[in-house]
């Protein structure tokens, strides 16, 4: 996965490393098509967590079609609740990789400590660690009917506005997540504020559950719950979030801790270049797309599910890492106050790892 260039060559010489990874490009070069291969990885298993949602097709792509063992390498995806929970597995080394949403890595990077959150609300909270991590990989980027705000048919909310009229609960499944900056940027182009809702925080199949019982006005649901919602409940989008400043928004990021990162180059290549096919297989495959996603080994608290895989809409899945398109989400951030303690908004080409490993 190729960190995207795009300056004329006849000044080429004159701009600076750093500089050029902040130049944007619309094309890159596919290290699995173009059958690169290096050393062997330095440990052959890894633990990958991951939200299983649509944002993660390519992950479940490469498991599926064996493109991580043709790597010389076993990948375990543990499906986790959000990326908050996988730091904390980033920070104890239960996980090398952790895919997830990009607010929530900002955030932890910017703080430089982390502490995971608890899901018993009985036991003591989770310690305050360190945390340093790398951007490996560009996830995915939201497409229309991707990310919407959904309520149920013969509920009071009918518009945008309603939401903050009824100062409505608007379930999201973590805290400090892009959820928020989704929810954020939808009021603000309706001039609206986000501190005019309440945004408690549930598990997606609860929300669904929720909604459908009342006990929460609207969810902000990804694919593929916002389909299950509106095929088992009824549920209807009030707001499909990929429009005015959040078209094509980026939604996922694979990261890893730096320590792991750089002492892993070869393990990281490895992971990219099965990543990126299965990138490639998702942006032209609708078919294997829904088979990654329906795949049985996809177990955890999602799984019981039932799963319209062939109905829901999907995202893009991108082969580089577009910095200045990465860098929407801190600048979002910023505008939303989420990066309290900056008085500009973090520049994220200092969490990536350009091309660990990659040989040209």
């Amino acid at each position: 996965m190729r960190v995207a260039y795009k300056i004329a060559c006849s000044v080429l010489a004159t701009i600076p490393v750093v500089a050029l990874a902040a130049c944007s490009s619309s094309s890159g070069s596919s290290a699995g098509a173009m059958g690169l291969s290096g050393p062997p990885p330095e440990v052959n298993s890894i633990v990958v967590d991951a939200v299983p949602t649509a944002d993660e097709a390519g992950l479940y792509i490469a498991q599926d079609k064996g493109f991580f063992k043709q790597q010389g390498l076993t990948v375990k995806i543990v499906p986790i609740l959000g990326g908050e929970f996988g730091m904390g597995d980033l920070q104890t080394s239960k996980a090398q990789i952790i895919v997830g949403n990009y607010v929530s890595f900002i955030l932890a990077q910017i703080d430089g400590k982390y502490a995971a959150p608890q899901l018993n609300p009985h036991a003591a909270p989770n310690p305050t660690l360190p945390i340093n991590m790398r951007i490996i990989a560009d996830g995915s980027q939201m497409q229309p009917g991707n990310q919407a705000v959904y309520v149920m048919p013969k509920s009071r909310i009918k518009t945008v506005a309603d939401l903050a009229k009824y100062h409505a609960s608007v379930a999201i499944n973590s805290p400090n997540n892009v959820g928020q900056v989704l929810l954020g940027s939808l009021l603000r182009e309706n001039g609206l504020d986000l501190g005019s809702i309440h945004q408690p925080v549930d598990t997606f199949p609860d929300m669904i559950k929720y909604l459908a019982e009342g006990k929460i006005d609207a969810a902000w649901l990804p694919e593929p719950f916002g389909t299950i919602a509106q095929e088992t409940i009824g549920a209807v989008p009030l707001a499909d979030f990929d429009q005015g400043s959040l078209q094509d928004f980026p939604i996922g990021a694979y990261v890893g801790s730096a320590q792991w990162v750089t002492a892993h180059p070869n393990t990281v290549a490895a992971f990219l270049r099965a990543l990126e096919e299965g990138q490639q297989v998702a942006d032209t495959n609708r078919a294997a797309v829904e088979a990654g996603i329906e795949n049985p080994d996809n177990t955890g608290p999602f799984a019981a599910q039932p799963l319209q895989a062939a109905t829901m809409t999907i995202d893009t899945y991108p082969l580089n890492m577009d910095v200045p398109v990465m860098q929407r989400v801190s600048d979002s951030m910023f505008e939303f106050g989420e990066e309290k303690t900056l008085h500009a908004p973090y520049q994220i080409i200092n969490m990536i790892q350009p091309e660990p490993g990659m040989i040209r």
